[in-house]
């Protein structure tokens, strides 16, 4: 076997902004498996290069027909500039793989690509600890998720389309949570908890409870199998802000719904909300 074949790099880059920062940065051997790496000028490939500690930067983007594999980043202001850039480059696609990461709006660029003949896979974070998120076809996929391997990360492999839906569930369980929580903590202050302890006892709560949901899934709800007081949870309601009162009450209504639960009390909701409204 010739020096020439085994340093052949796996893969080539085309990147702009904060590459470093991205998952490409933490790819595992980059410093040995990248090739060339292309952006929208020679300065700004030396740069990506130089701050990865990885590759050489080229002066056209077309030198990247070199590589089976290519590598893409850019942020949401440069996506649309880096995929025109890439898609006028003299590269024949057929059996390369496109590995577009941790890139918002992705879409354009997936269609453009395959329909060149070329498999692409989104590789991007989770929002979960310890996870990323694939999708994509093979073999671009299979590489996405050896890159996840290489990081000690577990690739959680969705379907086309589904981003929004990941990402909302995601926002469910962070962003969307932590005003109910910050709420919590507020309500054990109103009732003289010490500020540092209504901290501890909110977050405390929530953690509990998506413990019990993690080992017994929908039946850990509190009134799975107990009789809820209908007239304790509308004294409860009055207590609350006024801002979330009607989302807390939607909140109870919705998990009467989904698991069938206590009708009484659904309705008995419902007819509160009915009064706020009409209110």
């Amino acid at each position: 076997m010739s020096r020439e074949s085994v340093f052949r790099p796996e893969y080539g880059l085309i990147g702009a902004g904060a590459v470093n920062a991205s998952l490409i940065g933490r790819i595992p051997g980059k410093a040995r498996a990248l090739g060339p790496v292309a952006a929208s000028s020679y300065r700004v490939a030396s740069r990506i290069a130089n701050t990865l500690r990885a590759g050489n930067a080229v002066r056209t983007v077309d030198e990247l027909d070199s590589v089976r594999v290519i590598l893409f980043h850019a942020p949401p202001d440069q996506m649309a500039s880096l995929t025109e850039l890439l898609g006028s480059a003299d590269i024949r696609w057929t059996g390369k793989s496109l590995i577009i990461c941790d890139c918002e709006d992705s879409g354009p660029a997936t269609l453009r690509f395959r329909a060149r003949g070329a498999s692409v896979a989104l590789l991007r974070g989770s929002g979960i600890p310890g996870r990323v998120v694939v999708e994509g076809t093979s073999p671009a996929l299979t590489h996405a998720s050896g890159f996840a391997r290489g990081m000690r990360m577990k690739a959680i492999q969705i379907g086309p389309g589904c981003e929004d839906a990941f990402d909302a569930a995601v926002m469910l369980g962070s962003g969307a949570l932590t005003p109910l929580i910050d709420h919590a903590t507020t309500l054990f202050r109103k009732c003289g908890v010490r500020d540092s302890d209504a901290v501890k006892m909110a977050s405390a709560i929530f953690e509990q409870t998506a413990r019990d949901y993690a080992h017994s899934g929908k039946q850990s709800w509190a009134w799975h199998k107990r009789e809820p007081n209908s007239e304790r949870i509308i004294s409860q309601l009055g207590a609350v802000d006024s801002r979330i009162k009607a989302l807390l009450a939607e909140l109870i209504l919705l998990g009467l719904e989904a698991l069938e639960k206590h009708p009484e009390l659904a309705s008995e909701l419902r007819e509160w909300l009915g009064r706020r409204e009409g209110s």
